[in-house]
Order: C-alpha cells, then structure tokens, then sequence
C-alpha cells in the first residue's frame, strides 16, 4: 500500500520558490534534490507479514526475510514496534547499537521483536515529558546507520555476509508509522548512539512523510562527529554501505571539515518546521575510543567546535547539552535499548549509560530539558559543563 501522503506535494521540477521567514528562505518543498537522488526509493515497497500485539498494548510489525526485503545484518528478521496511546504526538526512537564495516564490526544484529524497558519510552515515568505520546521504536540491526543499501560478500565465496539494509527497513518502519498515525501535531524523532548518527539520515525520511508535522530531533550520542580533516573516513563508509543518495550532490563539500555535522545545518536551511537538540557526554569513550579512536581532548575540542558554529548559523533551532564525563548516552537509563538482559555486556554497558533524571548541568536534568524543547520554551538553550 503506498502511503506516501507528501507526494502530490513534490514538485515535478527542482525550481521551487521561496518562502521568507525573518531573514532566512527556505525552499517549498525541502530536500528535492535528495528526492531526485532517489532516497525515496523504498517508500511503500515492503508491508508487514504479521502483526502482534502484548499484554501492554506494543504492536511488533513482523517484516518476513525476503530475497529483497527488509533484514538484519546477518539475514534475520526485521521488526518495527508501536504503541497508540491515543495522542496527537508522536515519538520514532531509532535504537543505537555499533557500527558494521570492513575495518570494524561491533554492532548490534537483532531486530526485534518487542520493545525495550529505556526511560525515553517509559509511558509511567513522572520524569519523561513524552510518556503519553504515541510510540514507534525502530531496532538498527544492520549496522549502517539506517543508510546502508547493499549486500556484501568479504570472503568471496559467493554468500552474501552482511546484509546493509538500513535504508529499506527505516522506509519498511516509516510506512508502518504512518499507516498507524498518519497525521501528528508535533514528531519527536530521536536516536542514541548509532541511533543518533541514524536521526541525520531518518531526518529527511521523516519530513517527507510527514510534511506539515513540527519535527524535533534528539541526537542522543551520536551528533556526527568523525575525524577532523580526515573526510575519506566518512565517505569510505558512506560508499560500503552504498549510501550515496543521502549526500545531496551539491553539498557535498559540506564533509570536507571530516564531521557529519555540517548536514544538520544544511537540513536546517531546508526546513523551517524542523529544531534540533544534540546531547553528548565531553568525552564520551565509546565513540572517542572505540568507533573514532581520537584522543579524549580531541574529541571534546571538535565536539564543542562543531556544536558552537551549528548554534551561531541556527539561532534557537539548534542546541546543545554538553555534559561531563566520559559515559554514553541519555535517553536509554538501560541497556535493554543495546542489549538483551542476558547478554555477558549488559553490566558493563549499564555502567557506561546516563538517564534522563540523572544526567545534568547546571541543575537541569535531560528530562527537564527534553520538555522545554518539545514545549519550545525559552528555557531550551545550550547548556555545557
């Protein structure tokens, strides 16, 4: 079933006009020239073999292995989840979980189905602003950060190793989305670690399935850091994963600088419906050490660079909540939104994570600071140890 409702919006030519917000323009239609890039191509492709709901009321949307459909990172099966609390918001929380390619594969391969106990979905919590929203949960289990479209072989023996389908399972999970909540006030799109590097992708989906919701983005861990004057390490990634299509060809120099980040500014300049919150510990050890493998000062120089130039181009669009410490994310409080409960890592990743009610600065906790961004209140601003 397509359910592309943005589609009849599209424009047949990348001339769009101008709309005049204060001093800044912003195309008609944003993101076209990804469009013509083909980013789209998954949308309404894949619909669910089976459907289950649990006692608490979590649907899990069963996407059958197929030779072309929606998978995990070794083949298995991919799921998404919701839950309808009956709101007219909605929270996509993309999971985290590593990262798959030639020169490093720790990532997570499950996909479901079910979803985690973690504080950003807690629907009981006093503490979460967005507790009575709408849910969708979405496992990374492919190791692209949603972006991969390609089958890959290593040892050459004719059987495919890994399976890099993010871009077709972000799609899959989009079009379950929108069939079960096609028409929110307000999306909070958020992600922790591969699942925050995944929001710079999601991001665009998410807009042109929705065009005229308010969209928030929570880019918890993962706000797009990669070495600095070093820009062959993204793109040697971007092209194993065959994940071209989500670069617009004209911004391309935008990764110049070695970072992912710039993207985010250029997202901004194409969507004025669009706000942006970055969290990430001053030198967080999972992304410094393990993925990046940068020393913890860099890290933090080019963490607080980065963050700095997005807040000066995007005045109160764009913050960031800068905390310190070397621990790894926020919105997770549990591991059960990396890892299974019986898992021999689940220990040591729950004392690495940070919560919603325990990570702050200056006083104000994550929790706090999550509604006052989705509340637009004056008291969301940058805010660093």
């Amino acid at each position: 079933m397509l359910f592309l409702s943005w589609l009849a919006c599209v424009p047949n030519s990348t001339d769009t006009e101008h709309l005049d917000s204060g001093s800044q323009t912003f195309p008609e239609t944003p993101y076209t020239e990804l469009l013509d890039q083909g980013v789209d191509r998954y949308f309404g492709t894949d619909q669910p073999a089976d459907v289950a709901e649990d006692a608490w009321g979590v649907r899990s949307h069963r996407f059958a292995v197929e030779a072309d459909g929606p998978r995990c990172l070794y083949g298995t099966e991919f799921n998404t989840m919701t839950r309808d609390q009956g709101s007219d918001d909605l929270i996509i929380f993309l999971q985290g979980g590593g990262l798959c390619y030639s020169d490093l594969c720790i990532a997570v391969s499950s996909g479901g189905p079910g979803m985690p106990d973690i504080d950003i979905l807690d629907t009981v919590a006093s503490f979460n602003p967005v507790a009575d929203w709408n849910q969708v949960y979405v496992p990374y289990c492919d190791g692209s950060l949603f972006g991969g479209d390609v089958d890959i072989d290593d040892d050459g023996d004719g059987v495919v190793d890994r399976y890099h389908r993010g871009l077709r399972n972000i799609s899959a999970a989009l079009g379950v989305a929108v069939a079960s909540f096609p028409a929110p006030s307000r999306i909070l799109l958020a992600g922790s670690s591969g699942g925050g590097y995944g929001t710079l992708i999601v991001t665009v989906l998410v807009r042109m399935t929705w065009p005229e919701a308010e969209l928030f983005v929570f880019n918890d861990a993962g706000v797009g850091l990669g070495v600095a004057g070093d820009p062959d390490f993204i793109w040697d990634i971007i092209e194993e994963f065959h994940a071209e299509s989500i670069i617009p060809a004209s911004q391309a120099s935008l990764l110049d600088g070695g970072h992912l980040t710039p993207m985010v500014g250029w997202q901004l300049s194409e969507d004025p419906k669009l706000s942006v919150s970055a969290f990430s510990h001053l030198w967080d050890y999972v992304i410094s050490q393990m993925y990046l493998s940068v020393s913890v000062d860099d890290f933090e120089f080019w963490l607080r660079e980065e963050t700095d130039a997005l807040q000066k181009s995007h005045p109160g669009r764009y913050q960031s909540f800068l905390a310190e410490g070397s621990m790894h994310t926020t919105l997770l409080g549990d591991p059960s939104g990396f890892v299974d409960a019986d898992s021999s890592y689940y220990t040591l990743i729950a004392a690495m994570l940070g919560g919603m009610d325990t990570t702050s600065v200056s006083g104000v906790t994550i929790a706090d600071w999550l509604d006052a961004f989705v509340s637009q209140d004056p008291e969301w601003t940058a805010l660093s140890d």
